[in-house]
């Protein structure tokens, strides 16, 4: 099972530029009284050639000839983990695709990913026949260079906040100064608050084992081991043998010795913000005069009170925008190096706004991520290089497998467990060399 697997040039040729044409997989009408008969019933395969919709790969010609062998030679090894095992109880359909590119820091790769759904079988109460389900809840998918999302951290001091008394409500875009040039930056220069990662941000859907999410968290960042996002039926509860559990696993595939992302350490964070600070000065002063400019000559009660705080907090900003730089500046000259290259774990409350507090909570550190507090991270430059011109190759490997375990019917923990002691991960890694 863990040979290797080669793929020859002649097999490929034929996919390097296509449109698969549409074959439909049609229900096996076996007849059938109940559950446990449809699931012991011979199942259904198809490979890349028999879609459900048909798929391309849009790229360069190298890079579609690139992801097809990717493709391909996932396509292979999964098979080779069946060899000795009998598809019962559903139909599997196969599709690839490209999903766009990933931008790792100013390094960009084609994002691509193999996907094989598992359709269950169901006997059909008034036919009393065997019929596939439209669609699927067991699924493995195998993404070539997945988007990691940087942003989403609302680190103490950055976002939207108020002067007094929660109203008027500033937002502040984090990543660039608003202006004519504000995407152009926002894409091509953002600010480094806007790209850090945290633990929580970084395993959203992927796992939820909150009694030990660090743990979960070094698995990924290191490429070691698994982690999983019990979707239904509760990690931590207890589970009796009529209980349902609807269960997604992932593991990262990375290159050994280097980490994902890696820690900001409080001195960066401090120079951070004072980078940030002269983003959220420009943004204050775009919002309010935005604010002032929308009430025109309205007389209202209302608007006579907007203007009135308008106006305080063009007066109070400034003192509140050289106090917090005051702050930063002050902790960067004083305290010792140690100290400053510990790693940033911050205050990340969305319900903190007002201005005030903010400045007490900014130079706040800890010293592990918790419930409002976050550890910041950023992509780490000694992994995510440049391509080198080939965009498409493999840099990083994310590999899914969500499956059910029921007392009704076997087909997906079958499948499973049959791919977790049998699927050639090995093999899969070596396509980052």
């Amino acid at each position: 099972m863990k040979s290797k697997i080669l793929i020859p040039l002649f097999i490929l040729l034929p996919f390097i530029a296509f449109s698969q044409g549409i074959k439909k997989i049609t229900d096996p009408l076996t007849p059938c009284g109940s559950r446990a008969e449809v699931d012991a019933m011979p199942g259904i395969y198809t490979d890349h050639n028999n879609t459900i919709y048909g798929f391309s790969l849009k790229g360069t010609p190298a890079e579609k000839a690139t992801m097809m062998k990717n493709l391909i030679a996932v396509e292979k090894l999964e098979e080779a983990s069946r060899k000795d095992f009998k598809l019962t109880g559903c139909a599997t359909r196969l599709s690839f695709a490209r999903s766009g590119s990933s931008n790792y820091g100013k390094n960009v790769y084609v994002s691509y990913g193999y996907n094989m759904g598992v359709y269950a079988f169901v006997c059909n109460v008034n036919q009393h026949a065997t019929k596939i389900v439209d669609e699927y809840r067991t699924v493995f998918r195998v993404n070539f260079n997945p988007y990691i999302m940087p942003g989403g951290v609302h680190a103490v001091g950055t976002g939207e906040f108020n002067m007094k008394n929660g109203n008027p409500l500033y937002e502040i875009p984090v990543e660039a100064k608003v202006g004519p040039n504000f995407e152009k930056d926002k894409s091509n220069n953002p600010s480094r608050v806007s790209q850090y990662i945290s633990e929580s941000t970084f395993m959203v859907a992927r796992s939820d084992a909150y009694k030990d999410f660090h743990s979960d968290f070094l698995k990924l960042n290191n490429g070691n081991g698994y982690v999983e996002h019990w979707e239904m039926g509760g990690r931590y509860d207890n589970h009796g043998p009529n209980s349902y559990q609807f269960i997604d696993r992932r593991y990262f595939l990375t290159k050994p010795g280097v980490p994902l992302l890696i820690p900001v350490s409080r001195k960066q964070y401090l120079q951070d913000m004072l980078e940030y600070f002269e983003i959220e000065k420009a943004n204050f002063e775009y919002d309010n005069a935005e604010k002032i400019k929308r009430i025109g000559n309205s007389t209202s009660e209302s608007a006579k009170r907007t203007m009135a705080a308008l106006e305080a907090d063009k007066l109070a900003y400034p003192k509140i925008y050289e106090a917090k730089k005051a702050k930063v500046n002050d902790l960067l000259a004083k305290q010792k190096p140690e100290w400053l290259q510990k790693p940033a774990v911050v205050d990340q409350d969305r319900l903190l706004k007002d201005a005030n507090k903010i400045l007490e909570a900014l130079g706040r550190f800890y010293d592990a991520e918790g419930e409002y507090k976050s550890a910041l991270y950023v992509l780490n430059p000694a992994y995510f290089v440049s391509n080198n011109g080939q965009a498409a190759k493999p840099l990083l490997i994310e590999v899914q497998f969500r499956y059910e375990i029921t007392k009704d019917y076997g087909y997906s923990s079958r499948l499973f467990n049959n791919w977790e002691q049998h699927f050639d991960l090995a093999a899969l890694r070596k396509m980052l060399d």
